[in-house]
């Protein structure tokens, strides 16, 4: 099997276990007997270690290898995964999940520094979109499968098929390495202060990193909240709202997969620059669209087309984080994942007080306002400066 597959797996698996709570939220605070804002905190609860692991994990890789660092926490998620699969109570699940994000933390961000390792600028955009193939699928599975599984089997059985995907990519991952050659060493290792003076030596980290952490707080802020939304329109039991969820949040991850098949041509027609501004502004229409929508077929469709104005915008920041410093692409790419999560795990403690004093309604216009802002930010600021 190609080391390309073998990232792929690792990266569906990890991308898989990352948004499969969403669905889950309101089964588990029935289980567990607790309020749907505090089970609403299992999904910060992966995200924030999985972004504040990332400043450490990212000059480790650069210091003693990139695949290496993969294995041993590709066997840490799984082993996480089937914690959280047995937890007994609330608080076990919650520490897991903190565990699991960690481990989580060194999969999706070194995968896309190994193609900036191997891809020159021209064609690293179009491979990484490829390679979104397998991430944003892992993301939609997670979300479909989780919940039709809790529908079917319990909410445990989501944390199973979780479980069993990590094992198998640890193993197919673990295999390749035996296989592989060891890398040569042309340099000895630079330190941690080292790395980062490299990346932040370009002047476009001081804008990319602030952009990728609102990025995150704006499109996923209200991820955990979707099933409460969803009650508030049209009331349903608890399992049936995790099915809705699934596909609402599945839908969104259809978007990113239109991208990953029309990167190259979106590319070629709009250029990097009218991508993002378009993408900013699909994005807001969506987020607008979803403060009018009357259920969870209108909220799908808004979904799917937020999908994919988010990877028009983040395949573009990505791609401008694997060229910030050449040298240390280990590290920057692992502190835009940081900022990435710590967006994803501070937007739901921002989006929660505001949908409570304005309404769901009025907080999803609201970042309707603010993405189009965004756009124009990294427009002038990121993506339209010369490199």
């Amino acid at each position: 099997m190609s080391m390309f597959l073998v990232l792929a797996a690792c990266g569906f698996a990890s991308s898989f276990s990352l948004r499969l709570i969403d669905p889950l939220i309101l089964p588990v605070a029935t289980h567990f007997d607790v309020a749907t804002g505090t089970a609403a905190m299992l999904s910060p609860a992966y995200a924030l270690p999985y972004a504040l692991s990332q400043p450490f994990l990212g000059p480790i890789s650069d210091r003693f290898g990139r695949m290496q660092c993969m294995n041993v926490c590709m066997a840490g998620l799984a082993a996480t995964l089937l914690l959280s699969a047995l937890a007994p109570s609330f608080e076990l699940l919650f520490a897991s999940r903190m565990a699991a994000g960690v481990f989580g933390g060194g999969l999706i961000p070194l995968v896309l520094a190994a193609l900036g390792d191997a891809y020159d600028m021209q064609g690293r955009q179009v491979a990484i979109g490829r390679m979104l193939f397998a991430l944003i699928s892992g993301q939609m599975l997670g979300s479909i499968v989780a919940g039709f599984a809790a529908q079917a089997a319990g909410w445990r059985s989501a944390f199973w098929i979780s479980c069993a995907l990590a094992c198998l990519a640890a193993g197919l991952l673990w295999t390749a390495l035996r296989q592989a050659p060891a890398a040569a060493r042309t340099e000895p290792p630079a330190s941690f202060r080292a790395l980062y003076g490299r990346v932040f030596a370009n002047p476009k980290a001081a804008w990319l990193y602030p952009a990728v952490f609102v990025e995150g707080m704006l499109f996923f802020g209200f991820f955990p909240f979707a099933g409460e939304a969803l009650l508030a329109i049209d009331p349903a039991p608890p399992s049936e709202i995790a099915r809705q969820v699934g596909v609402m949040l599945g839908a969104f991850s259809i978007g990113g997969l239109v991208y990953a098949f029309t990167v190259r041509r979106l590319l070629r027609v709009l250029g990097v620059v009218r991508m993002c501004v378009v993408a900013s502004l699909l994005g807001a229409a969506a987020y607008g669209a979803l403060a009018l929508a009357q259920g969870w077929r209108h909220a799908a469709v808004a979904m799917l087309a937020a999908g994919l104005a988010f990877y028009m915008l983040h395949n573009c920041l990505q791609t401008e984080a694997t060229e910030l410093a050449p040298t240390a692409r280990g590290s920057a790419v692992a502190l835009f994942a940081c900022g990435l999560f710590l967006g994803q795990g501070a937007g739901p403690l921002l989006f929660g007080p505001l949908a409570d004093y304005a309404g769901h309604a009025g907080a999803y216009v609201l970042v309707a306002l603010a993405l189009a802002l965004l756009g124009q930010v990294v427009v002038l600021r990121i993506v339209g400066r010369p490199r």
